[in-house]
């Protein structure tokens, strides 16, 4: 119980970034835009793109979000105690989850949420709910059809056909019911063109980022003890389902890396390391001590290395400024366009993107849809835009990229006003 409740202090005080994404898609689709026809995105819909999503249950603000944050990992830990039995491995949870990018809200965080009781049940011959809850997951992030697979494959070699089937018919029953919806709303073949075609190749060609030196680095310690715990393990069968769900959680989502993505990985990792430390408590006492403190201090460097505690990136005093700015010149509803802007300001604002059409304005989505964004603006001209000449990803300048959006906004639009880097336009008509 101490472990968890100094988890969610640290979680409280550590600077909170809760992703856009989950601002404004569940904001657009409250507001009636169709995902994938006109919200393009390539992920599965989660809590994002049904009519019961983030936005209509009430998440609309960051605080609701970061209470968010510290009750999934506080139920996290309840599972993770329930598994291993261990209060070691809460300790460890406590000690890794901030560090591999915790204070993050992205959908990986939620993962654990199907993922550890699907665990639970699946070790203990519970296979037709833990298929299903997998099956949910899987409807919350793809990332997880990896790990469908892995438990599907374990099933088949251990010669369980009968409960491979049940398995199996449970863990796409979500998703059946999921396509049935988009076929009805007459978007499944939109899903399948963003979902599927466009990561496996505009997204799988351009969206992909390498681990810098910096985080293998900070990932050698923990692969390190993994290897100890396979070396010193007595149940090696056990060992191996762990480590499979740990990696095969994440295996489907690191294309673009960042340790945000690990997030579904660190209860099994923390369960593992429970397991390796208590053993080698039984063995040697000193190392055990040892390698505790070396852990603590690797990442007691992490805390450190931190600031603006207390504080929610994309709603800093600057942000909720410009907010102010646009909310003064425009009425709920308005159609705008942001250009280099977060595009959650939307749902802040409670205004709409000019023509009903919406992406984030990255590289690999503007090479899809860039043409349908100038289109949209020709043909329902936005009584507003916001521009940030300083927007960048991967190094790439949003000017350079998409020049024919910024060339466009300059040549039909009045600057009003100024704020930094940021322009504010109107309508020359």
């Amino acid at each position: 119980m101490i472990f968890t409740i100094i988890h969610a202090t640290i979680l409280w005080i550590l600077q909170f970034s809760p992703y856009p994404e989950l601002f404004i898609y569940p904001y657009l689709t409250t507001n009636g835009l169709l995902p994938y026809k006109q919200i393009l995105d390539q992920h599965f819909p989660g809590l994002m793109f049904f009519l019961i999503n983030f936005h209509s249950l009430g998440f609309s603000d960051p605080q609701s979000f970061h209470i968010l944050l510290i009750l999934i990992a506080i139920i996290n830990s309840v599972w993770v105690y329930k598994i291993s039995k261990s209060q070691l491995a809460v300790f460890f949870y406590m000690l890794w989850q901030p560090f591999f990018e915790g204070n993050q809200l992205w959908l990986d965080q939620f993962l654990p949420l199907f993922t550890l009781p699907a665990f639970w049940f699946f070790t203990n011959n519970k296979l037709a709910l833990s298929g299903l809850l997998l099956g949910f997951g899987v409807v919350f992030k793809q990332t997880l059809i990896p790990l469908v697979a892995f438990a599907g494959i374990y099933l088949l070699f251990q010669k369980k056909f009968r409960d491979f089937t049940w398995f199996g018919i449970m863990s796409v029953l979500p998703s059946l019911v999921m396509l049935l919806y988009f076929y009805s709303k007459g978007i499944l073949t939109d899903f399948w063109y963003w979902t599927v075609q466009f990561n496996l190749s505009t997204y799988a060609s351009g969206g992909r980022l390498a681990p810098t030196f910096s985080e293998l680095l900070k990932l050698s310690l923990p692969v390190l003890i993994i290897i100890f715990a396979w070396i010193r393990s007595k149940n090696r069968k056990y060992l191996f389902l762990l480590i499979g769900w740990m990696l095969f959680s994440i295996i489907g989502g690191i294309a673009r890396f960042g340790f945000i993505h690990l997030q579904s990985a660190i209860p099994y990792f923390s369960i593992i390391c429970g397991l390796a430390f208590i053993h080698l408590w039984k063995i040697n006492k000193k190392i055990f001590l040892v390698l505790t403190i070396i852990c603590t201090l690797w990442i007691g460097w992490f805390y450190l290395k931190q600031k603006d505690f207390f504080t929610t990136r994309f709603f800093e005093p600057e942000s909720l400024r410009l907010v102010s700015e646009i909310k003064n010149v425009t009425e709920p509803g308005d159609k705008i366009f942001l250009l280099g802007i977060q595009p959650h300001f939307y749902a802040l604002t409670n205004t709409l993107p000019a023509g009903n059409i919406f992406v984030f304005q990255f590289p690999w989505f503007l090479e899809k849809s860039g043409s349908r964004i100038l289109v949209s603006l020709k043909k329902e001209s936005p009584k507003l835009v916001v521009y940030d000449s300083s927007s960048q990803i991967d190094g790439l300048f949003l000017r350079n990229y998409a020049d024919y959006l910024v060339r466009y906004v300059e040549e039909n639009f009045v600057p009003v006003k100024s704020i930094g880097t940021i322009t504010i336009y109107e309508s020359r008509n």
